[in-house]
């Protein structure tokens, strides 16, 4: 198998474990529901986390792609953070048939060595699960960090199970392929990442040819991983929070406010 991100990926492996292992997970939040609902693929039996604000509602979905290790208190609070802006977010978890250890390095190598393919069809169950859920309109997103970035791209040049992506800089497709993508697209790529920088103006090239609906921020002085793992050397608050609100704003712009 190919490891997709893998430099990036080896900065946020870098991190203290200690510092991962010390990440407590908050209390409950009164204003959401939480529910752990199941998909499977072929023989194979995944789980997700549904997160959403506690009123019933009909809203716009978000399938937010953890990275090789799986979900995480910080993934968790990621989708919470989501959810309390009115979506309802499944966080799933693609390692749940191998029964690891939470945010072990067993889920990165196991994913270095599988097939990308194997991952999308569970993903795709993922979206499927998340477009029929009573609580979403049918109207869903995909947000994919760095491994997950090739998943959300290729959703987009699907178009056929979500509305809008975004993308943590990720290593994608070519950037003719990328330019196929039916569905709006947001990037968000860090200056100081070697790896991803050299396709930014190439990409962005093809996709206004191409006559795609994109936006495309650089983030200046940061490098790869700055809104990803909290406990990460490369996170950085400011640029975080401004790809954050950035999202945020593309997501009701492209599948309908939400409150």
């Amino acid at each position: 198998g190919v490891m997709l991100g893998s430099a990036a990926l080896l900065a946020l492996a870098a991190a203290p474990r200690s510092v991962r292992a010390q990440e407590a997970e908050p209390p409950l939040d009164p204003r959401l529901a939480t529910d752990t609902v199941t998909f499977q693929v072929r023989r194979s039996v995944f789980k997700g986390l549904l997160v959403r604000p506690r009123v019933a509602a009909k809203r716009p979905g978000v399938l937010l792609i953890p990275d090789q290790r799986g979900p995480s208190p910080h993934w968790r609070g990621m989708a919470r953070r989501y959810a309390l802006e009115g979506f309802a977010v499944l966080l799933p978890d693609l390692l749940a048939p191998y029964n690891l250890p939470e945010g072990s390095d067993e889920g990165l190598n196991l994913m270095a060595r599988i097939i990308p393919a194997e991952p999308q069809l569970a993903l795709d169950a993922a979206a499927d699960l998340l477009a029929k859920h009573p609580e979403c309109n049918g109207s869903i997103a995909v947000i994919g960090h760095v491994w997950g970035g090739p998943y959300a791209m290729q959703f987009a040049i699907s178009g056929a199970r979500v509305k809008a992506a975004v993308i943590h800089y990720a290593t994608l497709p070519s950037a003719d392929r990328s330019a196929t993508a039916k569905v709006p697209v947001l990037f968000h790529w860090a200056e100081n990442d070697p790896r991803t920088a050299p396709q930014i103006e190439p990409l962005e090239k093809r996709m206004i040819g191409a006559g795609r609906v994109f936006e495309s921020w650089v983030y200046p002085g940061v490098s790869a991983g700055f809104a990803s793992e909290t406990a990460g050397r490369t996170f950085n608050k400011e640029a975080a929070d401004r790809a954050f609100d950035r999202t945020i704003f593309f997501l009701r712009r492209h599948l309908g406010v939400t409150g």
